[in-house]
């Protein structure tokens, strides 16, 4: 009995520490879904000619929200839509895009056949995610990792086939998008910071989706 008692204690002792480190894990997976949608941009485009892109803003709940879409040259069915190596054409994104427009894509293939929505990862939607108040930071700016950034509302990420990347920053995803557009080849460092909140106040290890102009997407985890 004492025996029996003995381990019951020692349990109930850990579940906080198992609950800590679930709850770690799971933000973590939240982070490499983020990097996941980026390497998935960067490997379609290269493998249909197509540029892809990245919408990163807070979304409804302001937790984060990451959508990629593909370039298309807006030919009607049969002949097209075909795709378009071109980030910056005039016109290519347009408000077309639900999201431009501040509404949630509802279908693949926009109205006007110039994008077409891919895939998504949204932590606004109700689960785990809004337990643990996981939440995401977006932040830009021109020097190496660590170096001081600013922060901002949304971000849009552009890679063509060749792998030459955009970006841009702005309020919400249209003037994300508008920048990218007007933007010259992205040789900073971009970043989507994924991190669990108690009270308002951040807890646990930050992991940090590393977006370098050129190169693949990186993960990384600190504490700051």
């Amino acid at each position: 009995m004492v025996v029996v008692m003995l381990i019951s204690l020692i349990a109930l002792l850990a579940v906080p520490s198992f609950v800590e480190a679930r709850n770690d894990r799971a933000a973590f997976d939240y982070a490499r879904q983020y990097q996941q949608i980026l390497v998935q941009g960067r490997s379609r485009a290269a493998g249909t000619g197509s540029a892809h892109l990245a919408i990163l803003t807070g979304g409804t709940g302001g937790r984060g929200v990451i959508r990629l879409y593909s370039a298309l040259d807006g030919a009607a069915p049969p002949s097209g839509p075909n795709p378009v190596a071109s980030c910056r054409g005039l016109g290519q994104w347009t408000t077309a895009i639900p999201e431009l427009a501040g509404a949630f894509p509802t279908n693949a293939l926009m109205a006007d056949n110039r994008s077409r929505f891919i895939d998504h990862v949204d932590l606004n939607l109700g689960g785990i995610n809004v337990d643990m108040d996981v939440r995401t930071t977006l932040v830009i700016g021109d020097g190496p990792v660590g170096s001081p950034m600013l922060g901002t509302p949304a971000i849009a990420i552009c890679i063509t086939p060749a792998g030459v990347t955009y970006v841009g920053s702005g309020a919400n995803a249209a003037a994300a998008v508008a920048m990218m557009v007007a933007s010259a080849p992205f040789n900073g460092i971009a970043e989507a910071q994924i991190r669990r909140n108690t009270g308002g106040a951040g807890v646990g290890l930050r992991r940090r989706v590393v977006i370098a102009g050129g190169g693949a997407p990186r993960l990384r985890s600190d504490t700051p």
